[in-house]
């Protein structure tokens, strides 16, 4: 039988082992970010999240198969922006994004693609594409 110091220390030590989360590389959005953003010649993926919402979890483990499917993917920028801070600001009401688990593909301050509330993995790899064919 497991007493909660054992499960808690065997959790913690699963959580420190490099996984296929290393795969997907992220920048964290913060408002100094913005301007280089805006000004970006290649795609840029925005990724509206929570780190308590399962929708965005889910989303997150299908953006980690595809990049480990297609090397190609791990060409593009992806932008976490955590919603809890950034959800209600001038930003988002810009961009017209009204909901965490939002996936936005900007070019040259463009929106090119967007994918909302949608964790299915042919979703998230056709926006993948769209954002490498950008």
């Amino acid at each position: 039988m497991l007493t909660r110091r054992a499960l808690l220390l065997s959790a913690c030590a699963a959580a420190a082992l490099p996984g296929p989360a290393a795969a997907y590389r992220t920048l964290t959005y913060t408002p100094t970010l913005w301007d280089s953003i805006k000004a970006e010649q290649a795609a840029v993926i925005l990724n509206f999240r929570a780190r308590w919402s399962l929708t965005c979890q889910r989303k997150h483990e299908l953006m980690v198969a595809a990049l480990l499917d297609n090397p190609a993917y791990a060409r593009l920028t992806i932008v976490d922006v955590d919603w809890d801070t950034y959800g209600p600001s001038q930003m988002t009401e810009r961009l017209k994004v009204t909901r965490r688990s939002t996936l936005l593909v900007l070019k040259a301050g463009a929106e090119v693609a967007r994918l909302e509330n949608q964790p299915y993995a042919r979703k998230v790899r056709a926006l993948l594409d769209t954002a490498l064919a950008a």
